[in-house]
């Protein structure tokens, strides 16, 4: 596929003069470039969920789980995150190639722009996934099993965008699983929960739901950037599909996010820090990114879905955090 005559006309690559990518060679760039190591806000976005599935696992079992197994498991959930994030952004990019050419955004990527081979690519892919397995076979065969189920999930939605005017919903599928994943590095099986103790286990799927709702909302937010191009390019998103009534959208969205931490909180019965951190400042940042966004602009868009997506999520960090440090201080 050609470029347009619109893409032609646009700026061209340079090679970054600054930052982590400047002191790589120059043969390293592309790869660091599929990685997204010059955009790591990314990696907490994968990481947080695989944070919440920790913490809440640290909430419900009784006895309380002491700080130092929630640090370990939370240090360990770290780098699994980071590469499966590393690895889905060179498959997305891998996938995407010929759509990124037709975003004006996305056209420089390195499989986009042929720094990169499709060979290549797969064989980095290859590569990054094997790193991530060396590090989840040293965990119990549970945590396997729901890790693998993690990878599936990431290598569907680039396809879903072709198919379907929700992939953002798929999009968030696949991150929330990372809640499970986290969940199963405590020692927590949902599957077990769901027949020992199906109040909880519904409590998790809430934790759960609340994270596919927030990617909906950030990612829509995020899609706004490219409407025009993808319009053109054919790809289907959430953002084209209610373009002119995206503010009612993202409004039902958000209510139904805070209920979903609402009902997390009172079936396991939690008590003012998890109110006050993760229901309260939730439904503050929501309604303050959708009043003040304009979502015509581009850049409030990749303002609100980098700097939102931090404050969002330690945010939902600090809530369960307190809500463990509260269990455990109780007991002493």
């Amino acid at each position: 596929m050609s470029f347009s005559k619109e893409a032609i006309e646009l700026p061209s690559y340079k090679e970054p003069t600054k930052g982590l990518l400047s002191y790589l060679p120059s043969s390293w760039v592309p790869y660091a470039e599929l990685m997204r190591l010059n955009k790591p806000v990314g990696i907490l976005n994968i990481y947080f969920p695989y944070l919440y599935g920790s913490l809440f696992a640290a909430c419900v079992t009784q006895p309380v789980m002491s700080p130092t197994s929630v640090l370990l498991a939370n240090a360990k959930l770290f780098p699994m995150a980071f590469l499966l994030r590393s690895a889905g952004c060179t498959w997305n990019d891998i996938i995407d190639r010929d759509l990124d050419r037709q975003v004006a955004r996305c056209r420089l990527r390195p499989m986009a722009r042929e720094a990169v081979s499709p060979r290549n690519g797969y064989t980095f892919f290859t590569a990054q996934i094997l790193v991530w397995l060396s590090i989840v076979v040293q965990t119990d065969k549970p945590t396997i099993a729901y890790a693998l189920f993690a990878v599936v999930l990431a290598q569907i939605y680039p396809f879903s965008k072709r198919v379907t005017d929700y992939a953002q919903v798929v999009l968030g599928i696949a991150l929330a699983w990372g809640v499970l994943v986290g969940c199963m590095l405590q020692g927590v099986n949902p599957a077990t929960l769901v027949v020992d103790q199906p109040w909880t286990a519904a409590a998790l799927a809430c934790v759960c739901l609340s994270y596919i709702i927030w990617s909906v909302i950030h990612d829509t937010v995020y899609a706004f950037q490219d409407i025009q191009d993808d319009a053109k390019a054919g790809v289907h998103t959430m953002t084209l599909r209610f373009e002119n009534a995206a503010h009612v959208l993202l409004s039902g969205l958000a209510v139904a996010q805070v209920c979903s931490h609402m009902a997390t909180g009172l079936i396991i019965a939690a008590g003012f820090w998890y109110y006050t951190g993760t229901c309260f400042n939730t439904a503050a940042l929501l309604a303050i990114m959708i009043w003040k966004v304009d979502l015509m602009d581009p850049e409030q868009c990749w303002y609100w879905f980098r700097y939102g997506s931090l404050i969002m999520g330690w945010t939902i960090t600090a809530g369960l955090a307190g809500e463990y440090g509260q269990r455990l201080f109780a007991v002493k």
